[in-house]
């Protein structure tokens, strides 16, 4: 039961730390291309950081009790699942950790990005149930490579925090991957996606109480704490952002079975965990985000110089 209390207090905080700081891969990306400014981006290398500190000093501390993320090959279904990760991103217009931001801020829109990532979850399972890789929390084998895991991510956050204005932005993202470190080595590999998964395919052995209570904790979280920042402020659905978060909802659901793991899995987890496969997938989907603005960021350039010789 101690196991359990903990557990439902660090998603309770890691909602919270969520609400406190954008880790939206999205919101990243569209920054650094239209602004070119790196501090999103930043914030995740400092999360994923922190995280993964914490959980291979946690492995470290209890190599009986809790297991790093396994490895998987690099494959085409895993590179097709990225980029439908990233496009669902950005039809949604945010990953699954923004996601979690804007419900905390009382977006109501993003419960139907909820309802997509089940609907994914579920048409993956059905149409592709032969080829969808399996995840278990096992025993990596990058586990000689511990101790160089923690002081390659310790350096990175050191050089991220020379840059004084970096050091002034740090403090939510380092708890929050701190935090998302504990959760993981409390209970390996657990996602709210993966929760949702589990209650649409019906698999009841994949539903525990535990990780039901664990994500509507996050949730609360996340809430409570907007609430008590005044960053709270009701939005009702509207019909064509509702269906843009259904729609990107389905294809993050979709993406996330395929490679297997969510954008937050894979920053919180995966990448922490010293998984290549973990990195290539967050990379490419980060790449497949950046190419849109990019594109986007051209085609308006070119828009606007159009309009100047016509005038």
């Amino acid at each position: 039961m101690t196991v359990d209390v903990l557990l439902l207090l660090l998603t309770l905080l890691l909602g919270a730390a969520l609400s406190r700081v954008s880790l939206c891969a999205v919101a990243a990306v569209q920054q650094c291309v239209n602004s070119r400014e790196p501090a999103g981006l930043m914030r995740l290398l400092l999360a994923t950081s922190a995280a993964g500190i914490v959980l291979l000093a946690s492995r470290g501390w209890t190599p009986m009790r809790m297991a790093l993320p396994g490895g998987l090959p690099v494959t085409l279904t895993l590179i097709s699942g990225a980029v439908l990760l990233g496009a669902g991103a950005l039809v949604n217009g945010a990953c699954y950790l923004g996601s979690v931001l804007y419900l905390g801020n009382g977006n109501m829109n993003f419960l139907f990005t909820l309802v997509g990532l089940g609907a994914g979850a579920r048409i993956a399972a059905a149409l592709l149930s032969s080829q969808l890789p399996s995840m278990h929390a096992t025993t990596a084998t990058a586990e000689s490579l511990r101790w160089a895991g923690i002081g390659v991510f310790a350096v990175l956050v050191l050089l991220v925090l020379s840059d004084r204005a970096a050091r002034r932005l740090a403090i939510w993202p380092l708890l929050a991957g701190a935090v998302a470190g504990l959760v993981y080595a409390r209970h390996p590999g657990w996602t709210y996606g993966q929760v949702i998964d589990a209650v649409v395919s019906a698999d009841w052995r994949g539903m525990s109480w535990l990780a039901n209570l664990a994500a509507l904790s996050l949730f609360a979280g996340a809430i409570a704490t907007g609430c008590w920042t005044g960053r709270w402020q009701w939005q009702g659905p509207k019909l064509l952002r509702a269906l843009r978060c259904l729609g990107g909802g389905l294809l993050m659901g979709l993406g996330a079975k395929l490679i297997p793991g969510g954008s937050d899995t894979l920053l919180l987890w995966s990448i922490p965990g010293l998984t290549l496969y973990g990195a290539v997938a967050y990379l490419i989907m980060l790449a497949t985000v950046a190419l849109a603005f990019g594109g986007a960021e051209i085609w308006r350039h070119r828009n606007r110089n159009a309009l100047k010789l016509a005038q």
